[in-house]
Order: C-alpha cells, then structure tokens, then sequence
C-alpha cells in the first residue's frame, strides 16, 4: 500500500511537472491567454470639450458589441474589456490619451475618432506598433502608417450618389456649406471631380462656416442670391450643420437639402435642424435597421433612442478586432495583420465589407430622404 502511495505521489509530481512545461513546449498564444485577463481595447474618444456629444453616443456602441460578443464566448474563451480614455476631441488628447492606454494599461489596439486626432496618433502608432482604428473619412490619412484603419463610408463613395441624384433631378446649380478646416479641402474635390468626371455641367460655389458659430444668415444670403437647384451641407456631423439647414429654412429658401454622410441619423444633429431635416437626401453607409435590429434593440434600451450610422460602424470596428485577436493572437502586429486581411466581413449595418489595399474599408453605401426627424425613419431611394 505504502508503495503505490508512493508511486501514486510521483505520478502525480511528473504529471503536474509536464502541465507546467506545456506552454514551455507549445508556447502561449498571447499574453492574455496565458494569464487568463481579458483582451483589452483602448478608446480614445472625446468625453469633454465641443466635440464630447460624439463620443458619448459612439461609446455605448463599442459597449453593446463587447457584451454581446462576451454573452457568446468572447474570443477564444476570453473576454474583452474596454480602456477608455478622454481625448477630449483636440490632437494633444489623443496622443494623451493614447499613451495613457497603451503604456499603462498595455492594450494592443485602439478606437478612435475624428480627422485631428487621428493624424497626432499616426506618428505614436507606428513608434508604439499598436493599431488605431476610427472612421475618419479624410482619404488618404491613415494610408499614411501601415499601424491605422477606417472604417466608414467616405465622401468618395457617398458624393457618386449624390451627384447622380442631381443628375437625374437636372440639377445645375449647387451651393455647398462645409466647415472651415481641413475636410473642406477633400469634400471639395471630391464634388468638383464627380461634376467633372460625369460631365454634369452644374456650377458650384460654397462657404465656409466655422463650428462654435450659432448665425449663418450672412453665409445663407450669399448662398440665396447664388440661386441654386440644390445645396449640399456637409462636415463632422456637428449640430451647427442642423443649425444651418434650419436657418435656411427660417430665410424662405425651399431647395432641396443634401447632405454627404450619414450624420443626420445623429440625435443632436437632428434635434439642431428640427423639421428641417425632413426631406434631405443624403449618401451614407448602409443602414439596415432589420439587419441591425438585436444592436437597435440594445442601443435604445440603454439610452432612450436609436443608434446613428456611425454607431453601427464602431460596433462593427469592434467585431472586426475580436476576429483579428482570433485570428492571430493578441499582439499588436497580430491585430495589425488580421484587420488587414478582413474579407467578406458581414456589417451590422447589411451587407459585405472588406479591407482595402488604403486600410480604408470597402462598405456598401446608399442614398436615403429622412422622412421623420423625430423619430428617426429614412427611405432608400434611386440615384
């Protein structure tokens, strides 16, 4: 007896000497695998200052996709857990911010958000090789570091629409009010070319106004003795751009409103244009409310009302670091490659998207009119 006991004992001491050397042997996956902690995502979104009412909105959009995808498993058997940190919307708190999460609290990955922003965190991405995804729609900008995605439709796959719009509409006057910075520049071109590039023959001018202001009735008088068949309102989805749209109104002009992206989806958007909003036809991301209905569901459950377009991408951005941890382990050139090779990923929002060569991803867009500015219901319409 006393000697199987024995010989039991150093079973059981050879047994638990090889599980410990398994790792050893093998190798861990990734730190968070090995110690058993959550993979963690930094998100450096603007929680003070102008720009807060953004990142207040988006944030609960990540929080949903992290619980819904930790009800289902996590990834791998491991949960993920967000690191929030107030960039508070300028360049010196991103980069803050940035180094806050990655530094201290070790994330390999980061959700950020807005065009400054994103630009002061390019030159930390590639010196921390840790991979900031948002969904800036400056083209170009995160091609510049092989560390930054976005994720978004952008003005180069929402103004295609639009024009062809006017087109069909025999629009040959157009007024644009864009913001004074630098995604005037780019919204710009992108309006210009498409009037070229289809020959539409339309003349266009523009303003800028500049966000903080609450008086744009100078900038609508030029645009009404311009006379124009439509006029294109088009920024960073702030509740000046409403304001304008309800000026226009106040000052008699009844022309057809146009918009370059989805931010009229946006409460605050909206609630600053009021009836104003109703009628504006707009490009945007796909937003298929029964395709999105579980997150729809959660959303207005946790805030009162429902999502905006930009909601539905972050909690798509979400979904496509969870595969890109899967897929390669949770490390900072792991989640680099694997949002790289995003292929066939299913939007929330309806419909395939995939990464492009840029880092900026493909995404299905369409053209939509907001039928209920209250209760958020837009249309889809032909071009």
């Amino acid at each position: 007896m006393a000697m199987r006991s024995s010989r039991a004992r150093r079973l059981f001491v050879a047994l638990a000497a090889f599980v410990v050397l398994l790792p050893a042997l093998w190798g861990p996956r990734d730190a968070a695998a090995q110690t058993g902690e959550p993979y963690k995502i930094g998100v450096t979104y603007p929680l003070s200052g102008p720009q807060a009412a953004w990142g207040l909105l988006l944030l609960p959009a990540a929080e949903i996709a992290v619980q819904q995808i930790n009800a289902a498993g996590g990834v791998g058997g491991r949960p993920l857990a967000l690191v929030v940190e107030d960039s508070k919307g300028n360049p010196e708190g991103g980069v803050s911010a940035m180094r806050k999460v990655v530094e201290v609290d070790h994330v390999a990955t980061i959700l950020s958000l807005f065009t400054n922003v994103v630009s002061a965190q390019i030159p930390v991405a590639d010196q921390l090789k840790v991979s900031v995804v948002s969904t800036v729609e400056s083209p170009g900008l995160v091609s510049r570091s092989q560390w930054t995605f976005a994720h978004g439709s952008f003005i180069s796959q929402t103004v295609p629409l639009v024009a062809a719009h006017w087109k069909r509409q025999g629009v040959k006057r157009v007024f644009a009010f864009l913001p004074n910075g630098p995604i005037a520049q780019f919204a710009t071109e992108a309006v210009k070319g498409e009037i070229e590039k289809n020959k539409l023959g339309i003349e266009y001018d523009q303003a800028l106004f500049k966000l903080g202001d609450s008086d744009f009735r100078g900038l609508i008088t030029r645009a009404k003795s311009f006379k124009p068949d439509a006029i294109l309102i088009y920024g960073y989805g702030s509740p000046e751009e409403g304001l304008i749209m309800k000026q226009i109104r106040e000052l008699g002009m009844n022309t057809q409103i146009y918009a370059g992206c989805g931010c009229i989806t946006s409460k605050s958007y909206r609630e600053a244009a009021g009836k104003a909003a109703e009628g504006v036809i707009f490009g945007s991301f796909k937003y298929d409310v029964v395709a999105a209905k579980k997150f729809v569901d959660a959303y207005r459950a946790k805030l009162g009302f429902d999502p905006d377009y930009a909601c539905l991408e972050v909690y798509d951005i979400i979904h496509m670091m969870a595969q890109a941890i899967k897929a390669n382990g949770y490390s900072g050139d792991g989640i680099r490659r694997g949002l790289t090779e995003i292929k066939d990923f299913h939007s929330i929002g309806g419909g395939v998207v995939t990464m492009g060569a840029n880092r900026q991803t493909v995404v299905p867009v369409a053209l939509y009119v907001l039928k209920d500015a209250v209760k958020p219901t837009f249309v889809e319409i032909t071009p």
